[in-house]
């Protein structure tokens, strides 16, 4: 078990899931520990190995969770022996999307994608997700069935989020028609006209806030300064996509993203110390 010990340097455990949104997200956290005096031992993996952990103990701290819809089945895992520390950011959403080139009186919602018309339609009806433990891909898989898509060919193919970045590319590269599991933020949302699809079904949760979580006995055992100034840990969903964007379009990585981001934001930032 790690548990940090009652000192301004204090060896912190830091978890985080793999994939660069959240990489970013965890890594302002993680600048913030630094500047507070703390070295900061970094793990990061998929979502089903990364909340067991922090409910045993072998991690201090873990960023981010999708609360109270998006990582609701991780949370049930967790509640016992953790706390939320802060929350990071607000309004990060699941949804599915089309190009924004397909006209919306023909595709609107998630329900127009069973209408047969627009099945053949489409160059495909695979859409490619992400890793098999995501919430994402948990409620895509039930959506197919829920609004009836499965019947007429659509069906989701498991991969990882480098997996959607490249269909996405290529699709829209070649002016498909198709649709892709999306999410807030990511950083293609800023570079592609992608429409998410509205969801009369409700398969997707309300937005969600995405929190720094903390193993509760560590939480309890940090300086009550670092409390004090991670618990104001808060920055807009856009800064994320922004700190995205400099990993997958400009080849930072995601602390210097998160650290050049927050030079640009030093009221933000300052205002977390004060």
């Amino acid at each position: 078990m790690t548990t940090a010990e009652q000192s301004s340097n204090a060896r912190l455990v830091y978890g985080r899931i793999d994939e660069s949104f959240h990489q970013v997200a965890a890594a302002v956290v993680e600048e913030v520990l630094v500047r507070l005096g703390h070295t900061v031992d970094v793990v990061e993996g998929p979502h089903p190995e990364m909340y067991p952990q922090l409910a045993a103990g072998e991690m201090d701290l873990f960023a981010d969770a999708w609360l109270p819809g998006g990582h609701e089945v991780y949370w049930e895992q967790v509640k016992d022996n953790a706390v939320e520390a802060a929350v990071l950011y607000e309004g990060c959403m699941f949804y599915w999307a089309v190009p924004a080139y397909i006209p919306e009186d023909l595709v609107f919602s998630l329900a127009d994608l069973a209408k047969p018309g627009v099945a053949e339609r489409m160059t495909t009806l695979t859409v490619q997700g992400t890793t098999s433990g995501a919430g994402l891909t948990m409620r895509s898989e039930q959506l197919i069935e829920s609004y009836g898509l499965a019947s007429l060919g659509w069906h989701q193919e498991i991969g990882d989020l480098q997996a959607i970045i490249d269909t996405v590319n290529q699709r829209m590269k070649a002016g498909d028609w198709f649709a892709t599991p999306l999410w807030q933020p990511q950083y293609l949302n800023d570079v592609y006209e992608l429409r998410p699809l509205a969801d009369p079904l409700g398969a997707f949760p309300a937005p969600d806030r995405a929190s720094l979580l903390a193993y509760r006995q560590s939480w309890d055992n940090l300086p009550e300064e670092t409390r004090r100034v991670v618990a104001r840990i808060n920055y807009p969903l856009e800064a994320v996509n922004e700190m995205d964007r400099a990993v997958n379009l400009d080849g930072k990585d995601p602390l210097q993203a998160a650290r050049d981001w927050m030079e640009r934001n030093p009221e933000t930032v300052n205002g977390w110390f004060a």
